[in-house]
Protein backbone atom coordinates (compact mmCIF):
# COMPACT_ATOMS: atom_id res chain seq x y z
CA UNK A 1 0.00 0.00 0.00
CA UNK A 2 1.38 3.53 -1.24
CA UNK A 3 0.09 6.60 0.24
CA UNK A 4 1.06 9.55 -0.90
CA UNK A 5 -0.34 13.18 -0.66
CA UNK A 6 -1.56 15.20 -3.71
CA UNK A 7 -1.54 18.62 -3.70
CA UNK A 8 -4.90 20.32 -4.44
CA UNK A 9 -5.17 22.83 -7.18
CA UNK A 10 -7.85 24.51 -9.23
CA UNK A 11 -7.50 21.45 -11.24
CA UNK A 12 -8.42 19.00 -8.68
CA UNK A 13 -10.28 20.83 -6.26
CA UNK A 14 -13.51 19.34 -7.05
CA UNK A 15 -12.58 16.22 -5.80
CA UNK A 16 -11.02 17.21 -2.72
CA UNK A 17 -14.34 19.09 -1.89
CA UNK A 18 -16.39 16.02 -2.58
CA UNK A 19 -14.15 13.69 -0.76
CA UNK A 20 -14.01 15.95 1.83
CA UNK A 21 -18.01 16.12 2.55
CA UNK A 22 -18.50 12.33 1.45
CA UNK A 23 -16.01 11.85 4.76
CA UNK A 24 -17.48 14.25 6.84
CA UNK A 25 -21.07 12.70 6.50
CA UNK A 26 -19.79 9.32 6.94
CA UNK A 27 -17.92 10.47 10.16
CA UNK A 28 -19.84 13.25 12.28
CA UNK A 29 -23.33 13.70 10.99
CA UNK A 30 -24.35 12.84 14.46
CA UNK A 31 -23.02 16.35 15.97
CA UNK A 32 -26.01 18.08 13.66
CA UNK A 33 -29.77 19.08 14.44
CA UNK A 34 -31.50 16.38 12.00
CA UNK A 35 -27.86 15.30 11.15
CA UNK A 36 -27.41 18.03 8.66
CA UNK A 37 -23.98 19.33 8.29
CA UNK A 38 -24.30 22.00 5.28
CA UNK A 39 -23.15 24.85 8.38
CA UNK A 40 -20.07 22.95 8.29
CA UNK A 41 -19.97 22.38 4.36
CA UNK A 42 -20.49 25.91 3.96
CA UNK A 43 -17.92 27.20 6.41
CA UNK A 44 -15.40 24.76 5.09
CA UNK A 45 -16.31 22.84 1.44
CA UNK A 46 -17.71 24.65 -0.62
CA UNK A 47 -15.82 25.97 -3.95
CA UNK A 48 -15.15 29.82 -3.05
CA UNK A 49 -13.85 28.73 0.74
CA UNK A 50 -11.82 25.98 -1.02
CA UNK A 51 -10.29 28.11 -3.78
CA UNK A 52 -9.39 30.86 -1.21
CA UNK A 53 -7.60 28.05 0.80
CA UNK A 54 -5.61 27.34 -2.49
CA UNK A 55 -4.57 31.23 -2.74
CA UNK A 56 -3.61 31.20 0.38
CA UNK A 57 -0.02 30.99 0.86
CA UNK A 58 -0.35 30.16 4.97
CA UNK A 59 -2.52 27.23 3.74
CA UNK A 60 -2.11 23.62 2.37
CA UNK A 61 -4.59 21.19 1.02
CA UNK A 62 -3.47 17.60 0.02
CA UNK A 63 -5.79 14.98 -1.54
CA UNK A 64 -4.43 11.94 0.55
CA UNK A 65 -4.36 9.01 -1.80
CA UNK A 66 -3.66 5.46 -1.55
CA UNK A 67 -2.38 3.38 -4.60
CA UNK A 68 -3.46 6.51 -6.77
CA UNK A 69 -7.10 6.07 -5.40
CA UNK A 70 -8.58 9.09 -3.34
CA UNK A 71 -8.88 8.27 0.09
CA UNK A 72 -9.68 11.24 2.10
CA UNK A 73 -8.36 14.91 2.64
CA UNK A 74 -5.68 16.97 4.76
CA UNK A 75 -5.84 20.99 5.10
CA UNK A 76 -2.86 22.54 7.68
CA UNK A 77 -2.46 26.16 8.15
CA UNK A 78 1.16 27.92 8.81
CA UNK A 79 1.00 30.22 11.94
CA UNK A 80 -2.58 29.66 12.78
CA UNK A 81 -3.85 33.16 14.96
CA UNK A 82 -6.88 31.02 16.26
CA UNK A 83 -5.94 29.43 19.57
CA UNK A 84 -2.35 30.97 19.87
CA UNK A 85 -1.67 29.31 22.88
CA UNK A 86 2.14 27.91 23.49
CA UNK A 87 3.93 29.34 20.09
CA UNK A 88 3.79 31.64 16.84
CA UNK A 89 5.11 29.65 15.36
CA UNK A 90 2.63 26.84 14.66
CA UNK A 91 1.02 24.11 12.00
CA UNK A 92 -2.64 23.66 12.54
CA UNK A 93 -3.92 20.70 11.87
CA UNK A 94 -7.21 21.63 10.29
CA UNK A 95 -8.50 18.16 8.43
CA UNK A 96 -7.94 15.09 8.12
CA UNK A 97 -11.11 12.91 7.11
CA UNK A 98 -10.35 9.75 5.49
CA UNK A 99 -13.41 8.09 3.90
CA UNK A 100 -14.92 5.48 5.78
CA UNK A 101 -13.58 2.22 4.23
CA UNK A 102 -10.31 3.46 4.66
CA UNK A 103 -10.36 3.95 8.14
CA UNK A 104 -8.09 1.76 10.25
CA UNK A 105 -5.64 0.78 8.02
CA UNK A 106 -2.73 2.62 8.89
CA UNK A 107 -3.58 6.07 6.56
CA UNK A 108 -4.07 8.10 9.54
CA UNK A 109 -0.81 7.50 11.28
CA UNK A 110 1.01 7.82 7.72
CA UNK A 111 -0.41 11.27 7.59
CA UNK A 112 0.58 12.32 10.98
CA UNK A 113 4.06 11.46 10.00
CA UNK A 114 3.76 13.28 7.05
CA UNK A 115 2.64 16.13 9.15
CA UNK A 116 4.87 16.11 11.36
CA UNK A 117 7.48 16.37 8.18
CA UNK A 118 5.79 19.27 7.11
CA UNK A 119 6.33 20.51 10.28
CA UNK A 120 10.02 20.00 10.49
CA UNK A 121 10.30 21.39 7.31
CA UNK A 122 9.42 24.69 8.05
CA UNK A 123 10.87 24.85 11.37
CA UNK A 124 7.73 24.98 13.19
CA UNK A 125 7.60 24.20 17.36
CA UNK A 126 4.10 22.95 17.33
CA UNK A 127 1.70 21.06 15.43
CA UNK A 128 -2.23 21.44 16.97
CA UNK A 129 -5.71 20.39 16.45
CA UNK A 130 -9.44 20.46 17.63
CA UNK A 131 -10.53 17.13 17.94
CA UNK A 132 -14.59 15.87 19.56
CA UNK A 133 -14.54 15.37 23.72
CA UNK A 134 -15.60 11.74 22.77
CA UNK A 135 -15.01 9.06 20.52
CA UNK A 136 -11.96 7.61 18.18
CA UNK A 137 -10.04 10.88 17.35
CA UNK A 138 -9.07 11.89 20.69
CA UNK A 139 -7.72 8.09 21.09
CA UNK A 140 -6.16 8.61 17.65
CA UNK A 141 -4.14 11.62 18.68
CA UNK A 142 -3.00 10.49 22.27
CA UNK A 143 -1.69 7.31 20.11
CA UNK A 144 -0.04 10.05 18.13
CA UNK A 145 1.45 11.99 21.29
CA UNK A 146 -0.79 14.93 21.01
CA UNK A 147 -1.93 16.12 24.29
CA UNK A 148 -5.01 17.78 25.67
CA UNK A 149 -4.20 21.48 25.93
CA UNK A 150 -7.58 22.67 27.03
CA UNK A 151 -11.68 22.86 26.18
CA UNK A 152 -13.33 24.06 23.19
CA UNK A 153 -16.38 23.92 21.22
CA UNK A 154 -18.15 23.88 18.12
CA UNK A 155 -18.66 27.44 16.74
CA UNK A 156 -21.43 27.03 13.96
CA UNK A 157 -24.98 27.17 14.12
CA UNK A 158 -26.81 24.17 14.62
CA UNK A 159 -24.79 21.82 16.32
CA UNK A 160 -26.06 20.10 19.05
CA UNK A 161 -25.36 21.20 22.08
CA UNK A 162 -24.61 17.42 23.44
CA UNK A 163 -21.82 17.38 21.01
CA UNK A 164 -20.11 20.66 20.94
CA UNK A 165 -17.46 19.83 23.20
CA UNK A 166 -14.05 19.48 21.57
CA UNK A 167 -10.52 19.87 22.75
CA UNK A 168 -7.89 21.67 21.49
CA UNK A 169 -4.76 19.13 21.44
CA UNK A 170 -1.50 19.83 20.67
CA UNK A 171 2.11 17.80 19.91
CA UNK A 172 5.62 19.40 20.09
CA UNK A 173 7.80 19.00 17.34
Amino acid sequence: MQITFEPVTFVNMAQYITIGIQSYREHYLHLWEKQDPYPFIQAHLTKDVVKNAIQDPRQLLFLIMRDKEPTGILNLTFDAKKGLFLSQNNLLLNKLYLLKKFSNLGIGGQTLKFVDAIAKKHAKDIVWLYTMHKGKPLEFYKKYGYRIIKEAQIELPHALEREKAMWLMAREI
